[in-house]
């Protein structure tokens, strides 16, 4: 049987910093959170630019010596899961920046192993 008192009491962290902290939290994090949402999917896109200088040493150098082939393989295979666990739980930063990191980690497979 439902235990109508139980139901109605607040969430424990109103309890532990009182309700109008709690209100005052929420209120911060709302205003708070689309401005890092933004900045998450900024860094997370700017992110893989850091492979660039590796990428061109496979690419126009064709030096690959201390490249680990296997690392990278890897890699894009935790980026393609990270992409269908965004796509289907619907985390647009999630799955766009995962989406990148498929590019930047299949473009370093297939130059290491061409």
């Amino acid at each position: 049987m439902l235990d109508v008192r139980k139901a109605l009491q607040p969430p424990a962290s109103v309890a532990l910093i009182g309700p109008r902290a709690a209100q005052v939290t929420e209120n911060v994090a709302g205003v708070i959170e689309p401005h890092v949402d933004r900045m998450v999917l900024l860094l997370g896109l700017l992110y893989p630019l850091a492979m660039a200088p590796q990428l061109y040493n496979v690419w126009a150098l064709h030096r690959t010596a201390g490249l680990s082939g296997i690392t990278s393989a890897i890699g894009l295979i935790v980026a393609i899961t990270w992409t269908i666990y965004g796509l289907i739980h619907r985390q647009k930063a999630i799955w766009i920046v995962n989406l990148t990191w498929i590019g930047v980690h299949s473009a370093m497979v297939m130059g290491l192993f061409r």
